[in-house]
């Protein structure tokens, strides 16, 4: 069950918390792609708008005529939030042991505090990286024609592969469609690789340039204001390190949500995606000593779900490498 924000501010430590939201998250890129969205309850209903203001109408009007009325849909949808929380134990005998390390003043000491939460937040992101990362390359969550497997001499690391034709004609199938040109390209460690080397991309290079394209030149050359490359990984079960992104690539639109503005926000701009985050989240609880672990507890807690809002306004490129 989900808490009321009353309720997680009086469990939550509030420095912790601070220590929690402040901690860098590397390469973790699910935020770029999937804003976050506040709100306070568990269930948000927002308003979403159809596409009647994107229809030609006849607004001319004779003197005392009647002004045109056009009918705007709105869809009410209501949005819910998942639970996720963790708990890290940190055994009695390190803090005896940092106690004594700060006696002695020793300088290279274990800040406890900060690595449970740490740790906490550094499950809880990946976690959440992992559920965007696999919504974002599902094809079923674009629409029709807004996706590209490529195979063979189409891959970008094929010397016959064209990046720059694909995404300046996916970017004008994503305008034509949504009205908003796209904003950010996410790229995966294959595809950043695939795309910086391709033959075509170096073509739009100086002469001069030897080495692959920079992040920021291929900005330039997509004619994309914001690249991010997700290098998040997780480990299997044979401890092998897997790309939370895949091989894949993902042009799409991203508005900028600005923190508390909730209630300002409507679904009339065509966001490929965005999360749900409960206000105040993801907080620390406050540590506690458990006799069976002989440990201090530190919990942290994440309400959230990514949702994609307008389908038409993302184009995924499968296996670009």
């Amino acid at each position: 069950m989900s808490m009321t924000l009353a309720e997680i501010r009086l469990k939550q430590n509030p420095i912790l918390t601070s220590m929690l939201l402040g901690m860098g998250t590397g390469a973790r890129i699910a935020e770029k792609l999937f804003p976050r969205l506040p709100q306070v309850l568990s269930n948000a209903n927002i308003a979403k708008l159809g596409k009647e203001h994107m229809r030609q109408h006849n607004l001319r009007r004779s003197p005392g005529g009647e002004t045109k009325m056009i009918n705007i849909k709105y869809e009410n949808v209501v949005y819910t939030v998942d639970q996720y929380a963790v708990d890290v134990p940190l055994p009695r005998e390190w803090f005896r042991e940092a106690d004594e390390a700060r006696r002695l003043n020793v300088g290279m000491h274990l800040e406890l505090s900060a690595i449970g939460m740490n740790t906490a937040k550094y499950v809880l992101d990946l976690g959440y990286e992992i559920e965007v990362a696999a919504m974002a390359i599902d094809p079923a969550n674009y629409a029709v024609g807004n996706s590209l497997a490529l195979a063979a001499g189409t891959k970008w690391s094929a010397a016959t592969g064209t990046p720059v034709t694909d995404i300046r004609t996916a970017a004008e199938i994503i305008r034509k469609k949504a009205g908003v040109r796209p904003n950010t390209l996410t790229l995966s460690p294959d595809a950043f690789l695939a795309a910086s080397m391709n033959p075509e991309v170096k073509g739009y290079l100086p002469n001069t340039t030897t080495g692959p394209a920079t992040i920021e030149q291929l900005k330039t050359i997509f004619n994309v204001k914001n690249i991010e490359i997700g290098d998040a990984i997780w480990v299997d079960e044979n401890d092998v390190g897997q790309d939370v992104w895949g091989n894949a690539a993902i042009l799409a639109y991203v508005p900028t949500i600005k923190s508390g503005a909730v209630t300002d926000f409507s679904l009339a701009e065509p966001a490929f995606g965005f999360t749900n985050v409960i206000e105040g989240h993801p907080f620390a609880e406050t540590p506690y000593y458990k006799d069976s672990r002989k440990s201090w507890i530190y919990g942290a807690t994440f309400e959230r779900r990514p949702n994609t809002a307008t389908p038409e306004a993302g184009f995924l490129f499968l296996n670009p490498k």
